[in-house]
């Protein structure tokens, strides 16, 4: 309890991981569950599986996948790479971990009372006449959005406020650069998502308000995709941040491009609040709206392709070290590029209003979700985990378990891309019997998938105490937080460091 009460921000961001990670798992035991089912023959009946689906998809985009950077490494490493000795604001630091912490509660508490099945979308009017415990689950997410609010403000304060000496702007690395922006649509999608979710709880609760009664359901679609699609944008703008630091740092090479890469993620920022409007082709919004949403989500193909010019110059005649962060690099970057094409197939109007309730989209949203996000997690978390504990892990092991993650997640998701191009609905408890064997397949790869994150967990945790104890900087990086020592002493730095070129190898 001592701890849950600290201000520190290193001990806030681990406390962040381990409750993330539990989520994850819980998360993960709803879509293995109906893997398990369907692979050993058997099916779940469709209100079940409503309700299953649901909380998976709740689970792991607002309690997992949007939180996990900005509220972990970036908890961490951001007073660190800005030579400061803690966040602007440590008691709001510890008001984002409590205000999670409730949220997580609360919609557990509504998982044990009565289970919504509306889906992850709330899609209106079916979340009117459900019958679930919608109110607990709307408070949870109230709360975490809250969650969002104050850690987007405290990292606008800490960048504003901390930065060192002689650092400006663009001194900083290309990680606090993206959690600043990330910051913004943190607090923005933060007040709209609790705003928007009380309205709708209370139409639920009472019949009456903005979403009840005859109201078009297109008006709650374009509330909640305008909120969600910059949610999405924020959880992979951090990620390219992430990838951008570790091939930096393992090339041994200063990042190419660097006004290019901070100017493109400033642009894919602005791009992800005018494209909501693409979830919504084929759900009745007009040809001339959708093709104009479709135009704009191409234009983010411009920043990407910049960003990725930039990693690829940057390792050319690098020193590379071929550890388990490199290959998870690799892995972000085959997943994430898979994940963006499938993307154009359902900006096209006529292609993505067939695909767009397929499993189709199922798989472009876990290619870039767990492909994408969350590879640049586990490429990040191998980066600086000497930095966390002072300690080095097995990197053979590291090695093994991040190819049976790539393995393992292309196994698992690209047989739903065949399924959705074939008309299989997402939600469906139904396989038909031509397409069990892809179903087979696609169990198999999450058992893959499964093997090999299971193995990054114990390999982490075992280092804890048997690893061998790691120097301050084991990779030779440049950046301010590897001036200090593994771990990091209680305010950071002896003697607060002063700003410059943060890629002076």
């Amino acid at each position: 309890m001592s701890n849950f009460s600290t201000f520190d921000h290193k001990k806030i961001a681990m406390m962040f991981l381990g409750w993330t990670m539990a989520m994850f798992m819980f998360g993960g035991i709803f879509a293995g569950y109906f893997k398990f089912m369907a692979f050993s023959g058997q099916n779940v009946d469709q209100a079940t599986l409503d309700r299953m689906l649901t909380y998976h998809g709740v689970i792991m985009v607002f309690m997992f996948l949007i939180p996990l950077i900005p509220s972990v490494l970036g908890y961490f490493l951001l007073p660190l790479q800005l030579g400061a000795r803690d966040m602007a604001m440590p008691k709001l630091s510890r008001c984002s971990l409590r205000f999670y912490v409730f949220g997580v509660i609360l919609l557990m508490a509504s998982l044990a009372t009565c289970p919504v099945g509306t889906g992850w979308t709330f899609t209106t009017p079916y979340s009117l006449i459900d019958g679930g415990a919608f109110t607990l689950l709307a408070l949870g997410l109230f709360f975490m959005a809250l969650s969002w609010v104050a850690t987007g403000i405290n990292f606008l304060m800490t960048v504003h406020k901390k930065r060192a000496v002689g650092m400006g702007f663009f001194d900083m690395p290309i990680l606090s650069w993206s959690l600043y922006l990330t910051s913004y649509v943190l607090v923005i999608c933060g007040l709209m998502l609790s705003i928007v979710i009380i309205y709708l709880a209370a139409a639920v609760a009472t019949g009456r308000g903005l979403f009840s009664g005859n109201v078009n359901p297109m008006d709650w679609q374009t509330y909640f995709w305008f909120i969600t699609t910059p949610a999405a944008f924020f959880a992979i703008i951090p990620a390219m941040g992430i990838i951008t630091e570790v091939i930096a740092g393992l090339s041994r090479k200063a990042v190419t491009g660097y006004r290019t890469v901070v100017g493109s993620m400033i642009a894919l920022l602005a791009i992800s609040f005018v494209t909501w409007g693409v979830h919504l082709i084929g759900m009745g919004q007009s040809a001339a709206i959708s093709f104009s949403f479709a135009a704009l989500s191409l234009l983010a193909v411009i920043p990407v392709s910049l960003i990725v010019y930039s990693w690829l110059a940057t390792m050319n005649r690098g020193a590379i070290f071929c550890g388990a962060p490199t290959t998870y690099v690799l892995a972000f970057l085959l997943n994430g590029g898979i994940g963006a094409m499938l993307g154009l197939f359902l900006t096209n109007m006529s292609v993505g209003s067939y695909l767009a309730a397929t499993l189709f989209t199922t798989a472009h949203l876990h290619y870039l979700m767990m492909g994408g996000v969350f590879g640049a997690m586990m490429a990040g978390l191998y980066y600086w985990w000497p930095k966390f504990t002072g300690r080095l892990y097995n990197q053979n092991f590291a090695r093994l378990g991040a190819v049976l993650y790539m393995v393992g997640l292309n196994l698992a998701f690209f047989p739903q891309v065949i399924m959705g191009a074939k008309g299989l609905a997402q939600g469906a408890h139904l396989v038909p019997a031509d397409l069990a064997g892809l179903q087979i397949l696609s169990f198999v790869g999450m058992g893959l998938l499964i093997t090999g994150l299971s193995m990054a967990v114990v390999n982490l945790m075992t280092s804890f105490t048997n690893g061998p104890v790691a120097s301050a900087n084991p990779w030779g990086a440049s950046t301010l937080e590897w001036q200090t020592a593994s771990p990091p002493p209680v305010n950071n730095f002896a003697e607060l460091p002063e700003g410059g070129n943060p890629y002076s190898f």
